[in-house]
């Protein structure tokens, strides 16, 4: 199982908590946003930087 995020609208708080259960469970989370984040170095974090507009992220993660 693959953990998609819409991180324009995800609270700081909630990245971190999904930043440490991404590492201690080993699972994949994407977070999805229109302008570049700062994530932890990690092989089960990644981004996709999307283009602006009204619900661009969510489509996004609708398509995967």
């Amino acid at each position: 199982m693959d953990i998609w995020v819409d991180a324009d609208a995800c609270p700081v708080v909630i990245k971190e908590i999904l930043y440490r259960a991404a590492e201690r469970t080993h699972t994949l989370v994407t977070l999805v946003a229109n302008q570049s984040l700062r994530i932890p170095k990690s092989r089960f974090i990644k981004f996709l930087k999307v283009g602006a507009g009204f619900d661009v992220a969510d489509n996004e993660i609708l398509s995967k």
